[in-house]
């Protein structure tokens, strides 16, 4: 049974053939860690759909649509169906109201015209879609159109942030359904932005002298394609410091997110998902710590100092480590030991080999128990995706190697305060989640300037705020109370603080439940065989009036407001293994 929303990948063009959009079928990966309830179609699955039960279509890519699948698509909008495209018109102009441009020259082997990299331009919209985005949004790649009738929501910037005659969002009602065009490659862009470009060489430094990352060490932050100018904003409080304060791969999501909510409302639709977190928590806090020097008097002190914050961590452990009563002392007290991948120290070099070694080592040392958790010695990176295949192979579910190694780069500069599971260059999304580390010691890397407005982009994007604390600067002047302020700022909006692997254990939990749809209109969630759900929430969006039941019980009498929309919240514990039934009546 097709789920009200449906969601399509056009096949990808052949080789040596222009292309919209990047890594298309990563769309199941952004609406499958939003949580949402829908069922994945085939272009040929799609006229069936249409006359089964379909309301929301989302369809990715460009590709030319056979008169099969064109009659019934538009016969549908036009009985009241919601079309969201991303990248492409597939020879729907008079549909979606806008068309392909063609290129300014006639070229060899050309094709399609691609919008190239610039920015959606969302400032002074006040549309819901585009809701909540201080700063034009940075993409990579696209479909050039001009508009055909339907009403452009936000132009696009070039590169440079110059206007352009282009939109990068339309509007177009039909019938009595309506289409929204998002012509930037939504999918390439996100991955290019968490993920950055291979690392072969020093990246290029700030222009502003606070950001020298080429100094001659091979870093994650030596591929990431942000822009110093355009990209970055002013911190208030440190004249002088800019730094990455949106998370610009996350406010993508977003923008996904709402136009798909947006749609639903305007269809009257029920549309229900997971929430990220148990409870309804609005977003979560984690400190790690990276043990260079492994000096255990500085250690003890900040075993303290968390002890007072009350709060658990994870302690990235570089060898030699520390003595066994000490590694014994953190555990004991709740904190997760992980690894501390050195490539950067004499003799120590860039090799899988060379990892496989450290963490046999550390393994060890920790008891023969396998880490979870892995955060590179200085952030250390080179190549693209194959050091998330080495921690695979030793069982390492969360890497935290993408971050901010100079304090000018401090705050998001991957674009992202999510967990997320990273692509090879083939496409093949990798089981492991990375965690991004946006920042390093308050009062030391970075002014304690920077918390206030990290802290309020992770919870508009409903994320998770990293804080590194190193236990060789525990003992400096202040930074123990800039650890705990950070702590409570975070309490006191909402935040619980967990550590890597709980963050795993659970985001590994949320991604196994699937749902389901019934004929009847019902949707159903089912957890996975080993992986209980204590405190799951479903948000529920749901027509005004309308009975929330959940295995035939009321439920869904709270509300509570997410990407600038009201949802039913109903807060279960599900069982390994247990389904629960969600129906939505009047």
């Amino acid at each position: 049974m097709t789920a009200a929303l449906g969601v399509c990948v056009w096949p990808e063009p052949a080789k040596n053939a222009p292309r919209t959009v990047r890594h298309g079928a990563y769309i199941h990966e952004i609406l499958g860690h939003a949580g949402l309830c829908y069922t994945a179609l085939t272009p040929e699955e799609l006229p069936g759909a249409c006359e089964s039960g379909l309301e929301l279509l989302l369809t990715v890519g460009e590709h030319p649509l056979p008169d099969g699948v064109q009659a019934p698509l538009t016969a549908w909008v036009e009985d009241g169906g919601a079309w969201l495209s991303l990248g492409g018109v597939c020879g729907m102009d008079a549909l979606l109201g806008a068309s392909p441009l063609a290129p300014s020259f006639d070229p060899w082997g050309g094709g399609v015209r691609a919008l190239g990299e610039g920015y959606l331009d969302a400032r002074g919209s006040g549309h819901p879609v585009l809701a909540g985005l201080p700063l034009p949004l940075h993409y990579f790649g696209g479909v050039a159109v001009t508009p055909g009738g339907a009403a452009v929501l936000a132009p696009a910037l070039d590169a440079h942030h110059r206007p352009t005659d282009q939109p990068a969002l339309l509007e177009h009602a039909v019938g009595a359904g309506r289409c929204l065009l998002l012509a930037p490659d939504v999918t390439g862009t996100v991955v290019r932005i968490q993920q950055g470009v291979a690392v072969t060489r020093d990246g290029v430094p700030a222009p502003d002298g606070t950001a020298p990352v080429n100094d001659g060490v091979l870093k994650s932050d030596d591929g990431q394609v942000l822009d110093w100018l355009l990209d970055r904003e002013d911190v208030p409080g440190a004249p002088g410091l800019r730094a990455f304060l949106q998370p610009v791969a996350d406010q993508w999501r977003g923008v996904v997110l709402r136009a798909l909510f947006y749609l639903a409302r305007a269809r009257d639709m029920t549309l229900p998902l997971l929430w990220y977190y148990p409870d309804g928590l609005p977003a979560l806090g984690h400190l790690s710590h990276d043990t260079d020097g492994n000096v255990p008097a500085q250690a003890r002190q900040l075993l303290g100092t968390l002890r007072e914050a009350d709060v658990r961590s994870t302690w990235c452990v570089l060898l030699p480590g520390y003595p066994p009563d000490l590694l014994a002392a953190l555990r004991d007290a709740g904190h997760e030991l992980a690894t501390h991948f050195d490539a950067l120290s004499d003799g120590c070099v860039w090799s899988e080999k060379a990892f496989e070694e450290q963490w046999r080592q550390l393994c060890g040392l920790f008891g023969g128990a396998a880490p979870v958790t892995n955060k590179n010695h200085y952030l250390r990176w080179e190549g693209d995706a194959g050091f998330w295949e080495w921690c695979l192979r030793r069982g390492i579910a969360m890497d935290q190697s993408k971050g901010a190694s100079k304090t000018g780069e401090a705050g998001f500069n991957f674009g992202t305060c999510h967990p997320y599971r990273p692509v090879t260059p083939d496409g093949t999304v990798l089981p492991i989640h990375e965690m991004t580390t946006p920042t390093q010691d308050l009062l030391v890397f970075a002014p304690e300037a920077v918390t206030a407005p990290l802290l309020d982009a992770v919870l508009r994007q409903h994320g998770i705020l990293h804080l590194l604390f190193h236990p060789a600067h525990i003992d400096k002047p202040g930074v123990a109370d800039a650890l705990r302020r950070a702590v409570a700022s975070g309490k006191a909006r909402g935040l619980a603080w967990w550590t890597a692997e709980a963050i795993s254990r659970w985001e590994g939990a949320r991604r196994a439940a699937t749902w389901g749809a019934e004929s009847s209109g019902a949707a159903t969630l089912t957890a996975g065989p080993e992986a209980p759900l204590p405190g799951a929430t479903l948000l529920v969006l749901a027509p005004e009036n309308a009975a929330v039941r959940v295995n035939g019980k009321q439920g869904g009498t709270d509300t509570i407001e997410r990407w600038g929309f009201r949802f039913r919240a109903v807060v279960r514990d599900i069982g390994a293994g247990e389904t629960l039934r969600l129906e939505v009546a009047g």
